[in-house]
């Protein structure tokens, strides 16, 4: 039961407030990024050309760190907004 409660409470520390909309992929699809590690598969699916920004960076940063445990998932949130906004594909 415990291991069974543990797991759950890391869902839902890992659960954003809110979604982040996001258009991304060839076809610009509309991705509903609900999890730090949707957010972690997104950054992963970004445009290739569009890498090398620093909110991009910042972002990796900061969502592997909350992935880790060392970080909250709003500052992951927060990392994934900056970075889509930098780059014009927040929805």
């Amino acid at each position: 039961m415990l291991k069974e409660w543990t797991s759950e409470a890391l869902m839902d520390r890992m659960l954003f407030d809110s979604p982040v909309s996001i258009r991304i992929g060839p076809e610009s699809t509309q991705r509903e990024v609900t999890t730090v590690k949707g957010a972690y598969e997104a950054l992963v699916d970004w445009p290739h050309a569009k890498r090398s920004g620093p909110l991009y960076r910042e972002a990796v940063e900061i969502v592997s760190a909350a992935l880790a445990g060392t970080r909250s998932h709003k500052a992951a949130r927060q990392a994934l907004v900056a970075a889509a906004e930098e780059i014009g594909i927040l929805v």
